[in-house]
């Protein structure tokens, strides 16, 4: 059973953070999140020190800043605010460049080929055009992480002997994904732009859950049993997440 207490503030180098605090019952270490440039999401075990959690925010504090950092420039990165012709966005983890196609009397479209995604749209004003394009390859997105994501849940619940109960693609903006007691898992369609190993990993990881559902040690075996390098892709969605989370 978990549970979130108030807001909280401490200064990281002068600049005011916000933090929330869940509890986790079986978790044995923390983990710290950020949401936003001033904002914490904590997970910690249960009856966990307030004290012991600020000494490790503040021990958190070059962490922090580097992130902040990330989270900054990529909120400024032109790809981030519209998707324009010849700009570039990942899928599956390889940098494509998109391509607009003007076709009169022609179905809006997106098509992958190669290196490239490319845009069929009518001819219209320009911000016409940036919401037609915007939505467009949002869809685009949702539909091959639909796809891509039901065959690799497939193929590992296999592996795994495992059976989710329900798979959904969801919309989010601070996880990747999700297991409930009910054997239902969500993925953030997001994870579709990065590359196909960590895509496997956060498969595996979820469906590890329907067997273990917490973070416990015995947990991360049985993920390394199917993802031997999980260390390595988790790091990468550490690393490469917040830039992910602020795309599309």
């Amino acid at each position: 059973m978990s549970n979130s207490n108030s807001m909280n503030t401490i200064l990281i180098e002068n600049q005011p953070i916000t933090y929330t605090i869940r509890y986790q019952k079986n978790r044995k270490s923390i983990q710290l999140k950020l949401t936003s440039v001033n904002h914490l999401n904590i997970t910690a075990p249960t009856h966990f020190p307030m004290e012991d959690i600020e000494k490790i925010i503040l021990e958190k504090t070059k962490w922090i800043t580097t992130q902040i950092s990330k989270l900054t420039a990529a909120a400024s990165n032109p790809i981030n605010k519209s998707i324009s012709h010849n700009a570039s966005i990942l899928y599956l983890g390889i940098p494509h460049t998109l391509t607009f196609i003007t076709k009169e009397n022609h179905q809006p479209a997106v098509r992958l080929d190669e290196d490239q995604i490319l845009l069929e749209l009518p001819p219209l004003p320009a911000a016409k055009l940036d919401n037609l394009s915007y939505s467009l390859l949002k869809e685009w997105y949702i539909d091959s992480a639909t796809k891509i994501l039901s065959e690799k849940t497939t193929f590992w619940s296999a592996a795994i002997k495992v059976s989710p109960k329900r798979i959904t693609i969801k919309e989010q903006k601070t996880r990747w994904g999700s297991c409930s007691s009910r054997g239902n898992v969500n993925y953030n369609w997001r994870i579709i732009m990065a590359p196909p190993e960590v895509v496997d990993y956060l498969v595996i990881h979820e469906l590890c859950h329907l067997r273990i559902l917490n973070h416990s040690d015995s947990f991360w075996r049985e993920v390394g049993k199917y993802s031997p390098n999980f260390k390595e892709h988790r790091t990468w969605l550490r690393t490469n997440g917040i830039l992910l989370m602020t795309i599309l």
